[in-house]
């Protein structure tokens, strides 16, 4: 099946009748170039080392793209503009992009070469998502028009209503709740890091009084609390890390659940790795499926997802007991290591082994490379970082091997990176006005940061959470917060705000979910296409793409200059498409909040960033980008190495964690245990080795890629030229497994888990373990150009974190993280 079509140009309001969804593109430019941009898909990694764009232009087009010249009215109208690709995440400002316009028609996009994307200045790539942008503008799956329900909730009746009504309505419900119920009442979800939530929606939680910042517990910074509290760090960015800050003085790269291959294709990562693979450094891979860069490591661990924890405290009794640690750097910088080391006795490999489905031999094996080899810098990746049962102590132990092995602070050890001059083009952030959220008596009675007594489910423990420790301000955790809806417990959510988010898929059990956003108050959802999650709701809006609107700029230092880019308008809004950043001075207006949001004027709000940096947002907006080269000679410059007592001064005694004196002993998040002071095994809630009587009945493990190259987490299944290369919802499973139940590649499989149920297509795929299944979440888009549906999110559908567990009790006690892995059965599907 191939998609060739472009979608014409309606120009008259589409017509619709109450009880209907009003969604669609206006049109789709017809792209050439198809199979490179398949094989940049396929290939992932790899083929991003030799670049690609979506289309050639012709040797006229090309000329007058660069120049800008329009030698005759007759001509087409071609103009190039800037925009930072959105398709790594909403409002993403990692890889600049240049996209011209033909006629008013977006129809090609490059990276800037400009910028630094990828390997440097020069690069123009840009991985199969960034190619395949322009769809998002033009997708017939586009939110048109604010909607209100008018049926049940559940039932996805809505009618078309205007965005005054929609703002005024949403006020007026606010001001409502925030009298009868307190401010607290509502509460934003945060996906994945998201610019405009973390500036202006905070910023209007703190003047609105709520604390309630719904933060994943899915995210990078579940890592960082980890690696705060056991290496520290001035605060949560700044935690010490374990990556190689210089990876081409690394010697061996451990990528310990890492997936650089799909979630950093364009940024880098792969060509640096492969370089330095070039170069001599070995590499450990330690995942259940062998993907990608995976397939160019030294040593590859293909473990049972959820049981990093158990392999980490193995590798570390082995470094331990086989005395290859750092004694100078344990005697000095080390706390409790000599009762960590009595702990770990209890943890060997043998003990390891069965429950992590590596061999005992080759655990032993690999700790001694870790123990010997230096300098070591560990990737420490999303699927055992913040997507485990216990994924705190996971982190910790694998901080420890770091540590207690001396490669921390050295150069190709974990952190030291280079020191970058400093920007030759200085902006600033927006205000979050902090101070403005309001301290309750049991705030400060406790001594806690503003708000934190009032979460409705802490992420992190209340005791634990100051402007240091969290990325900015208080956090519940999202899930916690759903079902804060159906617990009351210790008060239910009235309000929650959705923007660029889908619950039924970015987070555990849709049928909790489900059942929570039909009891829930008032739900306010804001997107670019009909998510699932719609159907709940009170009032949908619509919302433009990165490319339709100039609200964001951000900037990129490198040692040639500093390169500031803000999106242009690539393509006029489709229908009444408002910009999410727009969205919040329109409603803190409505509010009687506008003092606080520049009376709703987003230029004065941009403008107010520029101040200082030498840049107008006129100069800025004309020109869309602005390259400041570097003349004084300045260079990127050695870091100050081993330098310990800076590094290590926020941690009581200014050492390594070996026993964790700043959260042992200490109330969990949800004040329910006290917290370990030394490393635990807990596991997944089911397992092959911790649950024998569920594993008799469901005897396969299950997980998910946190990221993949084809889509952002659950979106772009829409876009023809990604989804053609995975056209139906797929999960990688080894021959020789489904052989034992009669699965041919391709068959549509049965899955069942203690949890729910899931229908997926079998891929073969041999390198992965037999006992484990991988897939990836969220299958709700359709696509329409291919014929393609979208999957349901409950029973029966293909949504995997339908057979994921969701009790809260099994939540990590620390970092709020949910176990993505869980016992399933299968079974072909007939028919």
């Amino acid at each position: 099946m191939r998609w060739r079509g472009a979608l014409s140009l309606r120009g008259d309001k589409p017509q619709r009748s109450a009880g209907t969804r009003i969604r669609g593109g206006e049109f789709m430019a017809e792209l050439t170039r198809r199979t490179l941009l398949q094989g940049v898909a396929a290939l992932g990694a790899a083929a991003m080392l030799g670049g690609c764009a979506s289309q050639t232009l012709t040797k006229d087009e090309e000329q007058l793209s660069q120049t800008g010249e329009n030698q005759s009215a007759a001509e087409p109208v071609i103009e190039v503009k800037h925009a930072w690709c959105k398709m790594c995440g909403p409002a993403r400002t990692h890889c600049s992009t240049l996209c011209t316009v033909k006629d008013g028609r977006w129809v090609h996009v490059e990276g800037n070469p400009e910028a630094g994307n990828n390997y440097g200045r020069g690069s123009k790539t840009l991985c199969a998502k960034g190619n395949a942008a322009m769809h998002t503008v033009y997708s017939p799956n586009r939110l048109l028009y604010p909607m209100k329900r008018t049926g049940e909730k559940g039932e996805g009746k809505f009618e078309q209503i205007t965005w005054d009504q929609a703002i005024e309505e949403i006020a007026a419900k606010l001001k409502e709740q925030k009298e009868q119920y307190g401010a607290e009442s509502y509460g934003v979800l945060s996906p994945q890091f998201y610019a405009v939530l973390g500036s202006l929606g905070r910023r209007f939680l703190n003047v609105h009084g709520s604390p309630n910042y719904l933060h994943s517990a899915i995210c990078n910074s579940q890592r960082m609390f980890s690696r705060l509290v056991t290496l520290g760090g001035p605060n949560h960015m700044g935690a010490t890390n374990t990556e190689p800050g210089q990876l081409d003085k690394c010697k061996l790269l451990v990528v310990w659940g890492y997936n650089s291959e799909n979630s950093a294709i364009n940024q880098g990562n792969p060509n640096k790795r492969l370089d330095a693979q070039e170069g001599g450094m070995k590499v450990i891979d330690i995942r259940p499926m062998q993907e990608g860069l995976g397939s160019h490591a030294d040593y590859w661990l293909p473990i049972i997802p959820g049981t990093d924890g158990a392999l980490a405290m193995a590798i570390l009794n082995v470094i331990i007991e086989e005395d290859l640690y750092d004694h100078d750097f344990v005697e000095n910088w080390c706390l409790g290591f000599d009762e960590l080391a009595e702990h770990i006795k209890q943890y060997p490999p043998s003990w390891a082994a069965p429950i992590t489905g590596i061999p005992e031999e080759q655990i032993i094996e690999v700790a001694r490379v870790m123990g010997t080899t230096s300098p070591m810098g560990i990737n420490i990746g999303n699927g055992i970082g913040d997507q485990s049962a216990d994924s705190h102590w996971t982190v910790a132990c694998v901080c420890l091997i770091e540590a207690i092995t001396g490669n921390l602070g050295i150069a190709g050890g974990g952190g030291a990176g280079m020191v970058m001059p400093e920007p030759l083009i200085k902006t600033k952030g927006v205000d979050v006005l902090s101070d403005r959220l309001p301290a309750s008596e049991e705030d400060e009675a406790n001594g806690w940061m503003a708000g934190v007594a009032k979460l409705v489910g802490p992420e992190t423990p209340r005791w634990f959470q100051t402007m240091e420790t969290q990325e900015s301000g208080p956090t519940t955790a999202y899930n916690k917060g759903i079902q804060s809806i159906l617990t009351e417990d210790p008060y239910p959510l009235r309000c929650i705000f959705a923007q660029s988010s889908n619950p039924m898929s970015a987070t555990r059990q849709p049928k909790t979910v489900a059942e929570a956003l039909k009891k829930l108050d008032y739900y306010v959802v804001m997107d670019v296409a009909w998510n699932s999650s719609c159907d709940y709701a009170d009032i949908v809006l619509p919302a433009t793409t990165q490319y339709e609107s100039a609200d964001q700029f951000a900037t990129k230092n490198s040692p040639a200059g500093t390169f500031i880019g803000i999106n242009q308008v690539i393509s006029e809004p489709m229908g009444e498409c408002h910009s999410d950043w727009q969205y919040y001075l329109d409603l803190a207006v409505a509010m009687g909040y506008g003092e606080d949001f520049w009376n709703g004027d987003i230029d004065a709000m941009l403008s107010e960033q520029l101040d200082g940096s030498g840049i107008t947002l006129e100069e800025l907006r004309e020109k869309g980008y602005v390259f400041k080269e570097r003349t004084d000679g300045a260079k990127p410059t050695e870091p100050e190495y081993q330098n310990y007592e800076k590094m290590f001064a926020s941690l009581p005694e200014g050492k390594v964690q070996c026993v964790n004196e700043w959260i042992g002993g200490k109330p969990n998040a949800d004040d329910t245990a006290m917290l370990e002071r030394l490393p635990v095994y807990k596991g997944a809630p089911e397992s092959l080795d911790g649950t024998p009587d569920i594993a008799a009945e469901y005897p396969l493990v299950i997980s998910d890629v946190h990221a993949y190259r084809l889509c952002n987490h659950s979106y772009y299944h829409d876009v023809p030229y990604l989804r053609e290369l995975q056209p139906e919802p797929w999960v990688k499973i080894n021959p020789a497994t489904a052989k034992e139940y009669g699965i041919e590649d391709g068959d549509w499989m049965l899955i069942e888990s203690p949890h729910g149920s899931i229908k997926m297509v079998a891929r073969y795929f041999e390198a992965i373990n037999p006992n484990v299944l991988m897939t990836k979440r969220g299958w709700w888009e359709p696509c329409e150009e291919l014929g393609l549906p979208g999957y349901g999110a409950l029973d029966g559908g293909s949504e995997v974190n339908v057979l994921y567990d969701d009790n809260m009790a099994n939540y990590d006690g620390f970092t709020s993280s949910m176990a993505k892995q869980t016992l399933v059965k299968i079974s072909k599907v007939e028919g």
